[in-house]
């Protein structure tokens, strides 16, 4: 499976990496393909603005309050997934969206063509690396509208070592989104150990 990734930052070179070790192509998509940045040998650089081009699913995994400008300039995203795991972080770990909107809610209205699925979203960096603790498979909650997309995210998930669990369509974002804010509010602030997640026992 061909995978894109919308963002170059820690998040999205890490995902690369584990995405290129379980054998999937990978491609980034940069803001300016003549920016120097450190070019890993197994990634594809290509202008965020084709990242839909040759990839079944993309990633979106750019800061949380530049979504809509990111997304907005992507050519031919009709039919493709699209995994949002963004989260409206503003200054001092606040949420500017929730309640009654999200991110992966606004990014469905721009994308209306596209299959949205929120996931990857409730976790830092260092559990979706190695998404076990104590040698358990963490739980990793999805939402999105389109079920042969969900399920397609749900495979995905499932071969990067998580316990996948649809709960709902995409306005279930509204929910996930300040459901990561404890994880980084722990980790993050409180200085935690990274070393802890969601189980859902069902």
């Amino acid at each position: 499976m061909n995978i894109g990734i919308l963002g170059n930052g820690v998040v999205a070179n890490a995902l690369a990496e584990v995405f290129h070790k379980l054998g999937h192509p990978v491609q980034i998509g940069v803001r300016d393909l003549k920016e120097e940045i450190e070019k890993k040998h197994f990634i594809e650089y290509v202008d965020g603005k084709d990242i839909a081009e040759d990839n079944e699913i993309i990633i979106i995994a750019v800061p949380g309050n530049k979504v809509e400008k990111a997304v907005t300039n992507i050519k031919n995203p009709e039919g493709k997934i699209f995994i949002d795991l963004t989260n409206p972080i503003g200054e001092d770990y606040i949420l500017t969206r929730g309640r009654y909107t999200s991110n992966g809610e606004v990014i469905q209205e721009i994308l209306k063509d596209s299959h949205i699925v929120k996931t990857l979203n409730t976790l830092g960096v260092e559990k979706l690396i190695n998404p076990c603790v104590n040698e358990k498979k963490l739980t990793m909650l999805l939402a999105g509208n389109n079920k042969i997309a969900n399920k397609k995210v749900e495979e995905l998930l499932f071969e990067m070592g998580f316990d996948p669990m649809l709960i709902g369509d995409i306005h279930f974002s509204r929910y996930l989104e300040p459901l990561a804010m404890i994880w980084i509010e722990m980790v993050r602030k409180q200085g935690k150990s990274f070393e802890n997640g969601l189980i859902w026992i069902r």
